[in-house]
Formats: structure tokens, sequence, C-alpha cells
């Protein structure tokens, strides 16, 4: 663990990162999502069992219904916000093995997708100067569908920090699953979405 503190400490705390405009699709296609942001690494403390890191996002998100002939017709939602998330992991004595928490502090914007969300962490290792981790959102959350409906999905999501020509990268690598919210159980979805690479200017 003091080693992933020291990288850390050394190459993500303190640092600012943007994201390039992404175009996904949902819906087969009925929607596109357009996303693009900046993120800010800040508040590392740590102690003898564990640490925690804030991240704070400015996202700029619209999902458009889409018309016939490809063009953006309609804005379905806009996911914009100002963002704080929390980072929160410990060593457990049992296995050795890094776990915790991420989860959403503090919002603003009309929708909040994360809101009242928790993910698990865990698969935490720092191997080649790469940190990895991974991130299990508990329960689900809303997505926008055709019609002004919502459904329920999760995701499973590959974190990386990591630098290059001396620059932070972080990649969120996410997968997508349509929930059954009576048994919670989870299946495939046909959503994609790329992988999201920031990158520090």
């Amino acid at each position: 663990m003091d080693n992933i503190i020291k990288f850390i400490e050394e190459n993500v705390n303190g640092k600012t990162l943007f994201t390039k405009e992404l175009v996904y699709k949902l819906e087969n296609g009925v929607l596109e999502g357009v996303y693009s942001d900046q993120i800010s690494f800040s508040n590392l403390k740590y102690s003898q069992s564990g640490f925690q890191l804030d991240m704070f996002i400015v996202s700029n998100e619209k999902i458009w219904l889409m018309g016939k002939e490809g063009q953006r017709e309609k804005l379905r939602k806009d996911f914009s916000a100002v963002s704080l998330f929390r980072f929160e992991l410990a060593k457990r004595k049992s296995t050795d093995e890094i776990t915790g928490s991420f989860r959403l502090i503090s919002a603003s914007g009309k929708s909040i997708t994360a809101e009242a969300i928790i993910s698990g962490i865990y698969g935490v290792s720092l191997e080649n100067n790469i940190l990895k981790l991974i991130e299990e959102q508990a329960l689900y959350r809303d997505q926008p569908i055709q019609d002004e409906q919502f459904k329920a999905v999760a995701f499973q999501s590959q974190h990386r920090f990591y630098c290059e020509d001396e620059k932070l990268h972080y990649e969120y690598d996410g997968k997508c699953f349509d929930v059954d919210t009576k048994t919670m159980q989870r299946v495939n979805s046909a959503d994609t979405f790329p992988k999201f690479v920031s990158v520090e200017k």
C-alpha cells in the first residue's frame, strides 16, 4: 500500500486532466451521447491502514434523440454537472488486499446520475508504474431510453492511472449491465461505451 500512496502522491494528487469530446450510441443508435470533461484529483489523506482521494469533475454530457437521417433531433437529457467524488480505500488484514468505496459527495446540475450511488473498489494493484483498480456499482442507476422513459443499469469499470511523456493519463473503461430491479440480477446490456481517456495538459 505504501507504494500505491507514493505513486498517487507523486503523480496523481494535485493534477488536472482533460477528456476530449467522445460520442457514444444508446438503444441501438436511437440515442446519441456526447461527453467531455475536466478532472482534478486532490485532498489525498492517508493513515497506517488506508487512504482517501477526491475526484472533482466538471462534465459536459448531453444525450440526443436521433432522427431517421442520423441527425440530432431533440435533446433527451443534459447530464452536465460539477461533481465531487471520493475514493476511500483500506488494506484488509484477512487478505492483504486493498478494497473500499467510490461515491458521490456533492454535485450541481439538473440530472445527477450518480446521486445516492456507491461503488465497491477492488483489484487494486500497481504494476510497471500503472495503478489499476476495478469499480463495481451497487444496485443500479437510471439511463435514458426511448419515449421519455428510463431503464435500470449498473456499471463495472476498469480504472488505470499512468504517466506517459511526463503527463498523467487516466483511463475509465466501463461495461454496462441491465438490471432486473426485483431480483437484482444483471445481464449484459446492448449499450456499449468507448474508453474515456483523460490527459494532463
